[in-house]
């Protein structure tokens, strides 16, 4: 809500009757009438994108039974859906005048923020439910400062009424339940189609309100209502200043470092100039030679291959005349790359080029130039020995051979400066290919193809002009830009609809946990194990998701399973008939307030409340048929979710399961580190019954239980325990995937070893 204050210039304003007096009543009348044309604009488009989809689902359905689901829908929604924008018009006009008439009601302190009004459980409105909290939640993320600062307006507009989300008329919750509430009475649609609907009013209407949001607010700033909208938190989601959403991130901000250094150490920034490099290869030179059959000398030193170009017989070829006889052999070079295994051709080309003139005596390079092309030639060796890229990214590298090398010998600054187009263009490339999935054709793949031309296009037209680098580069960075926003939209789509899976689950699992616990040494009529273990089960649920775990309400719903428990069970002694004759209407009572949460139809409520009366009353009557005692059946005990585990004792287990279930003890360093992994890392994850294997990204951490992986795209490919995911690295069968930019990576390695050597 809103903050109530003094407004004196508001209150002047409207005593200078000389001037003209602002009525609210007839700015909001005005905000209303442009707000619902619009509106209706927007809902005649989706009526119209609604057609065409029905249309094509019912084209691509597998099933007759499919067919004639969305085909049955299109007709209903094409016949009513003029009476759905009625009842639509009809629902925003009650908003508005239930904001300036209805009086507005205190929320109960227990009801948390994202509380919402949850009904029902048998049917299908809970899917209903969740879909419009989950829309509407949605809708205000995406306009949370003209959300706030129409109702810090609005609010300031009209003197007595505090506005707020649930009564602002414009709220995105209050918008969808009016659309929901007209489908309700409408539409005869199954729920299946009536939740494509709504999908479909989100992305056409709701995602759609920001120009409504700015007409509304625009209308209010030239009444002259609050110019410049202050910035205090209040807890109403329509009056949150997106500012102040950066107060919550702050107390990640500690345990955010920690993570970033977890999932990726800095990248060296790495930096070489000619003296440097000189002195690290001095060692690499030194030591025992061994001539190769084109005459040229090479030292093995460790990992690297070190070729004394410059220890040739022949005359000395000069740079410009290397990189010449380098670009003709470009195109050539990249074909054969383009087709074969990658592999390093460097050392093969330069000196085949060195023994052109006179196979017997090959020409020599200076220096400086010998040192650049091992460098490369290093650098390239360990590009193909990565295991973070897959195999057709490293292809693509190492196509760029030549092209590199040239730059290297021409432009001395490709070693020194970090944004040099070319190394920025490898560390891009790489990136983008940390994330490409080979189990699937990546000639298909756009980003492939993207990358693939660029290459190519690289390797014909590129001579000493860098400029073609530069364009490439800016072209990917735009194409990897645009795909990564489609990415980011749909990524955060799933873990909002993981989030709302996650609510559910932990609801199931509170109650679950509170009905077993109460009735797990129990002996009641199976009728009565039948009711708690279903239906209340369902008002539990509901209870927790609306109410949360310490709410009065979920102490109620918990509570009244005691108090069944007792009733069930055969008293004698006066004292406790007495309480029984009290109690028993109390719980009937109890019963049918619960029931009102979770069950709509009244018939369904009255019916089941009828049978619960029945059964309390039969049990006090001597004549009444006897009721069987009995303990949770195995189905009521799996519904609770304490079916009876396949897990052997130690002592019925054959050697070999003892051995298999020792090799399966979690070792605590991979349980941390999976506790520890941040969100947006890396992994490949290889599939346990084949040999291939697949990279996504750690999307969020719901909880312990849930851990979302996605694709490059955003989709949802699977979901990890805590434990599941530091059992598959503690065996080998997901690794994280270094993302650090490539070139100074590598680099930083083979420098490293040089001066390890040296």
């Amino acid at each position: 809500m809103a903050p109530k204050k003094d407004r004196p210039d508001h209150i002047e304003l409207v005593n200078k009757v000389s001037q003209g007096p602002i009525q609210p009543p007839k700015l909001v009348e005005h905000i209303q009438h442009q707000s619902q044309d619009n509106a209706a604009r927007l809902l005649e488009h989706m009526f119209s994108a609604t057609d065409d989809l029905f249309y094509d689902l019912s084209k691509r359905a597998t099933s007759n039974n499919e067919q004639n689901l969305y085909f049955e829908a299109m007709r209903e929604i094409r016949i009513k859906k003029k009476g759905v924008a009625s009842a639509f018009m009809h629902e925003l006009s009650r908003l508005f005048s239930d904001l300036l008439n209805k009086p507005v009601t205190k929320k109960p302190e227990e009801e948390p923020e994202d509380s919402s009004s949850l009904s029902i459980v048998e049917g299908d409105d809970l899917e209903i439910e969740l879909a419009l909290n989950n829309m509407a939640g949605r809708t205000r993320d995406t306009y949370k400062l003209e959300l706030y600062e129409l109702a810090m307006r609005l609010d300031h507009l009209l003197l007595h009424i505090p506005v707020n989300e649930d009564n602002n008329p414009l709220d995105p919750q209050q918008i969808a339940l009016a659309f929901v509430e007209s489908c309700n009475t409408q539409l005869g649609i199954s729920i299946k189609a009536r939740l494509i609907l709504f999908k479909l009013f989100e992305k056409h209407v709701l995602k759609q309100l920001g120009h409504i949001y700015s007409d509304a607010n625009q209308i209010l700033l030239d009444a002259g209502i609050l110019p410049k909208v202050p910035r205090q938190l209040h807890k109403s989601r329509s009056a949150i200043p997106p500012s102040e959403h950066h107060e919550h991130e702050g107390h990640a901000g500690a345990n955010e470092s920690l993570e970033a250094q977890f999932a990726a150490p800095p990248a060296p920034s790495f930096q070489l100039d000619l003296n440097t490099l000189s002195a690290l290869m001095s060692t690499a030179r030194m030591g025992s030679r061994q001539a190769l059959p084109s005459g040229t000398f090479v030292h093995t030193s460790g990992p690297y291959t070190y070729y004394l170009y410059s220890s040739n017989p022949g005359p000395i070829m000069a740079s410009p005349q290397l990189a010449t006889l380098l670009t003709k052999s470009q195109p050539l070079v990249d074909r054969q790359l383009a087709v074969l295994e990658p592999k390093n051709i460097i050392s093969d080309v330069v000196n085949q080029l060195l023994a052109k003139r006179d196979p017997e005596v090959p020409q020599a390079l200076e220096q400086p130039d010998e040192d650049i092309i091992n460098l490369i030639a290093m650098f390239f060796d360990n590009v193909l020995s990565d295991e973070n890229l897959p195999i057709a990214v490293q292809s693509l590298v190492c196509r760029l051979q030549i092209p590199i090398l040239k730059i290297a010998l021409h432009d001395r600054t490709f070693l020194t400066n970090p944004e040099h187009p070319a190394r920025r263009l490898i560390n891009t490339i790489t990136k983008a290919g940390l994330s490409f999935d080979e189990t699937k054709p990546l000639e298909r793949d756009p980003l492939y193809r993207k990358i693939a031309d660029g290459v190519q296009t690289i390797n014909r037209l590129y001579k000493t002009d860098q400029k073609v680098f530069a364009e490439f580069l800016g072209e990917l960075e735009e194409h990897i830009e645009r795909e990564g926003r489609k990415s980011e939209l749909v990524e955060r789509r799933t873990t909002q609809t993981e989030e709302g899976k996650s609510r559910i689950r932990q609801a199931r699992s509170s109650a679950q946990n509170a009905l077993y616990n109460k009735l797990k040494n129990a002996q009641l009529p199976e009728a009565m194990n039948e009711f708690l273990t279903n239906t209340w089960l369902q008002v539990l649920i509901i209870t927790h998701l609306k109410h949360g775990y310490d709410s009065v309400e979920w102490v109620e719903a918990e509570s009244l399973v005691t108090d069944i428990v007792w009733l069930c069970q055969p008293h004698f002694d006066e004292r406790s008939l007495l309480r029984k004759k009290r109690l028993q209407p109390e719980v009937l009572q109890r019963v049918e307030n619960g029931l009102e949460a979770a069950i709509d139809n009244p018939e369904a409520r009255t019916q089941k409340i009828t049978a619960i009366e029945e059964l309390l009353v039969s049990l006090n009557d001597p004549d009444a048929p006897q009721f069987e005692y009995a303990n949770l059946n195995d189905h009521q005990r799996e519904v609770l979710g304490k079916s009876d585990p396949d897990q052997k004792p130690w002592e019925d287990m054959t050697a070999l399961e003892r051995q298999q279930s020792r090799y399966e003890q979690l070792s605590n360093k991979f349980y941390l580190e999976a506790k520890n992994i941040p969100e947006g890392v890396w992994l490949e994850y290889k599939e346990e019954d084949s040999s291939k294997s697949q990279r996504c990204k750690l999307s969020s951490k719901i909880d312990a239980d849930s851990y979302i992986f996605v694709n490059r795209f955003g989709f949802k490919i699977m979901e990890k325990s805590r434990r599941q995911l530091a059992y598959d690295m503690q065996f080998e069968r997901a690794r994280i995937l270094d993302s650090r930019p490539m070139f100074e990576r590598i680099m930083e390695k083979v420098v490293s070893h040089l001066r390890q050597a040296a």
